[in-house]
């Protein structure tokens, strides 16, 4: 029976009753019960729990405060993911402010020092990703007129190991571009980062309010800060859950998307999980595809996609080699823009939806055309390497990275990876809407030879890409010296 919008969102808000489904924490392994008896109750056969080992890192308790000879204020802060813990009582030590913009000033006298910076976003240019597009749907035209940051990239995060280098005592990293205003951010969380427990010293994030207080101090060599930090650190597991729809075929597609979340988030990604949910369902019902469709409700995203990645090395032999095509959905969201007074209000458009395509042109119109016909504005097909790097900024960009072809939707409002992700962001009638024109992309592509999906039809286009990203990792991490995250 097809799914009603109702019964998907209902489905968020079963994981958002669950609270933050970080890898490893109750909520996350409450969430994961849930999530393999959905795939039971669809019938999907070979449904199992696939385990992965990690540590568990939880800040349970934080304070950070200002402190001169007369006065101490308490900072409204958040400990950033993976950072080191303090003892109890915390630590007292003088600022020092770093100008994340230069490479080296005053590095030599951070020892001992609280290094204080501001983390920059850049500008998220929708101009220039429809210009290098395969493609888009943007019937009113509003594409063009988006002013938000990309606050998935974090210009400034190189100080934080300049000062672990240096001998700096903590860090305070103030996030001015942060829409809202807000501190509450889960980030980094080991994406594209050798090894995210590798945080040797506390690190707090402070909002644009606080942030200029802090500078002003740091800047000033005035006063003390004191950091506290403390939590759980302990060996646990998550797990990958997988179910499977056998198929006619050996050649298998994978549909994905990550269970993990950094608050409560049902943007980020319940929306998403609730989505591939309606889709599995769909095709255990109908029985229809020709290939095996593999369901991979992935662990671990922050983690360092840990999931995905231990998927793709635990299967290398079996699945890895017979998959055709990846699938993964995350984020049906409504954009959010700061009003007057500095607070999140929905600017009345859904946010813009980047769909990472093969250089497939067969595919690519595939796509296009069913985002038409359920009209899902606002989203440009993109290719799956380019100035956004090696591969998609998605949970799913493993897979184009091991050789496989993907179709990776995302989209990245300004509130994502913060405690402002609220059951208002997601975009209701985007859900549905999503499910049918995935429904019909996978049909479509189910119906393609391999060879056609994996076709590279404009290879002087897939060239140019290439050369853009070079360009483009030039000039955000200043030829390298400034690496961003």
């Amino acid at each position: 029976m097809p799914t009603t919008p109702d019964e998907i969102f209902s489905w968020i808000e079963t994981q958002v009753h669950f609270g933050c489904r970080r890898p490893g924490s109750p909520a996350g392994l409450k969430n994961e019960v849930f999530l393999e008896a959905k795939l039971r109750e669809f019938g999907l056969a070979e449904v199992r729990k696939e385990p992965i080992p990690i540590t568990h890192h939880q800040a349970t308790s934080w304070q950070l405060e200002l402190k001169t000879s007369t006065d101490t204020t308490a900072l409204d802060s958040f400990p950033i993911p993976y950072t080191a813990f303090t003892t109890e009582e915390g630590f007292e030590a003088p600022l020092v402010f770093a100008d994340s913009t230069r490479l080296l000033e005053g590095s030599e006298e951070w020892r001992g020092k609280i290094v204080v910076t501001e983390i920059r976003f850049p500008v998220l240019d929708t101009k220039l990703l429809t210009r290098i597009s395969m493609g888009y749907h943007d019937p009113d035209d509003s594409l063009s007129r988006v002013q938000h940051p990309a606050t998935w990239v974090r210009l400034g995060w190189h100080v934080y190991q300049r000062a672990v280098k240096h001998g700096a005592a903590g860090f305070i990293g103030i996030l001015r571009d942060q829409p809202g205003g807000t501190c509450r951010m889960y980030a980094p969380y080991g994406f594209r980062e050798k090894n995210i427990l590798d945080k040797p010293i506390p690190g707090f994030w402070v909002g644009r309010a606080e942030g200029a207080v802090v500078r002003a101090f740091a800047e000033k060599r005035a006063g003390m800060a004191k950091l506290q930090i403390t939590g759980i650190r302990e060996t646990a597991v998550t797990h990958n859950i997988v179910g499977e729809i056998p198929g006619l075929s050996d050649e298998v597609i994978v549909l994905s998307c990550h269970h993990d979340s950094p608050f409560e988030s049902p943007v980020e990604d319940a929306s998403g999980i609730s989505v591939v949910l309606a889709l599995a369902r769909h095709f255990a019902e109908q029985k229809k595809l020709r290939r095996r469709l593999v369901v991979l409700l992935s662990a671990g995203h922050f983690y360092g996609s840990i999931g995905t990645r231990a998927f793709i090395h635990e299967h290398r032999q079996d699945l890895v080699p017979r998959t055709v095509l990846e699938i993964s959905i995350e984020h049906i969201a409504r954009e959010a823009v700061e009003d007057s007074s500095g607070q999140l209000v929905p600017s009345g458009h859904p946010e813009p939806t980047g769909i990472f395509a093969p250089f497939s042109r067969a595919v690519t119109e595939a796509i296009l055309a069913s985002v038409k016909a359920h009209d899902l504005r606002r989203t440009l097909i993109l290719p799956p390497e380019g100035p956004l790097g090696d591969y998609p900024p998605t949970d799913g960009g493993d897979w184009y990275a091991a050789g496989v072809p993907v179709i990776n939707a995302i989209s990245n409002p300004v509130y994502l990876l913060t405690a402002d992700d609220a059951l208002h962001w997601v975009d209701r009638e985007r859900l549905t809407a999503t499910v049918n024109a995935f429904i019909e992309i996978i049909e479509k592509v189910d119906a393609m030879p391999r060879a056609q999906i994996a076709e590279v039809s404009a290879p002087f286009y897939r060239l140019t890409m290439r050369a853009l990203k070079h360009l483009q990792r030039a000039r955000t991490t200043t030829l390298g010296l400034m690496p961003v995250y």
